[in-house]
């Protein structure tokens, strides 16, 4: 928004309702004041969370509105009272959520003083909201507050009313979207079909993960399923060592539970023709039908001894789990 004199602003609503806001001289930068951590702190009652102001504090935070609100920004263990000072002070807008529950209680009459005192030396920072009270209540209580155009919950919804603040306090974000965009992004909408956009495309790449350990796949090429090459099928090979040709298993995931143990193999000792050096292999023969997929190749060495070592040590590589 532009500096300059009292203006009015009016907020279109689902309803096409035209809800009129003043504009006071504002302070720089007009987009809010990228250097505090919030753009809205939402000061209010517990009595009106449920009713209001947590359904509205949701959709101004999905909207791409930065929120201070207590559901949203206290821990355990954080001081309730520095935790609110900080809200005030690192907030640019303070948004008053005015209700009987809010006139009725002490505590937010100090977030208000709070907010009043920043107004005072800032500029327009109070963005009121009356939630089931009237002028009259309003002046009863705050003569001040009760001059300023506030928006009324009556007959809107939570995110009519948060479109209409976003138009007021982050009006670069608000021009970026038409209407519709805005109210699928404040219900919630656009969230939960970027939900089930992302478990489709899940879906659709798990097709092509590891169903045992998850690994992508590596290769996946055309190969003939016949020796005359009449019929063609694919292979699949994973980064875990899984291959697959035509959906059959022709090499074991190490994360397969039925992946074979050294134990599932026959080991048979063999002379080489070496004369000298490597004088022993150690052959390992498939016993089920699992191991007799994995191909071990054989041991060496220069004695039994080693050359078991030779085996142990290769089948303890293609064994070895795949990792993130």
């Amino acid at each position: 928004m532009s500096c300059g004199r009292v203006a009015e602003v009016r907020m279109a609503t689902a309803s096409n309702a035209l809800i009129p806001y003043r504009r006071h001289k504002c302070r720089e930068p007009p987009m809010g004041d990228r250097s505090r951590k919030w753009d809205v702190f939402i000061s209010h009652t517990s009595e009106d969370k449920d009713s209001f102001v947590r359904s509205l504090a949701t959709a101004l935070r999905s909207l791409g509105i930065s929120v201070w609100y207590d559901e949203f920004s206290l821990h355990p263990g954080d001081s309730l009272s520095r935790s609110i000072d900080k809200g005030l002070a690192d907030s640019t807008f303070g948004l008053v959520v005015i209700s009987p529950h809010f006139i009725d209680k002490p505590w937010p009459e100090y977030e208000l003083r709070g907010l009043v005192a920043r107004e005072i030396s800032e500029g327009r920072v109070i963005l009121p909201i009356w939630h089931g009270v009237t002028k009259e209540e309003v002046l009863s209580f705050s003569p001040p507050l009760a001059d300023k155009v506030a928006l009324d919950t009556t007959g809107l919804t939570a995110q009519d009313i948060a479109i209409g603040l976003l138009r007021e306090i982050r009006p670069d974000l608000y021009a970026k979207h038409t209407r519709t965009q805005l109210e699928g992004l404040a219900s919630g909408a656009a969230i939960q079909e970027l939900q089930a956009q992302l478990e489709a495309a899940h879906e659709q790449l798990a097709e092509y993960r590891c169903p045992h350990c998850s690994s992508p796949i590596a290769f996946l090429t055309d190969a003939p399923a016949d020796e005359r090459q009449k019929h063609w099928d694919v292979r699949e090979t994973f980064e875990c060592g899984l291959q697959r040709f035509g959906g059959v298993v022709e090499r074991p995931c190490p994360s397969d539970p039925e992946f074979p143990s050294l134990e599932d193999y026959d080991l048979k000792f063999q002379r080489t023709a070496e004369g000298r050096g490597l004088q022993w292999a150690c052959f390992p023969r498939g016993t089920t039908d699992m191991s007799r997929r994995l191909h071990l190749s054989p041991g060496l060495g220069e004695t039994k001894e080693q050359a078991l070592e030779s085996l142990q040590g290769h089948y303890g590589r293609i064994s070895a789990k795949w990792t993130r």
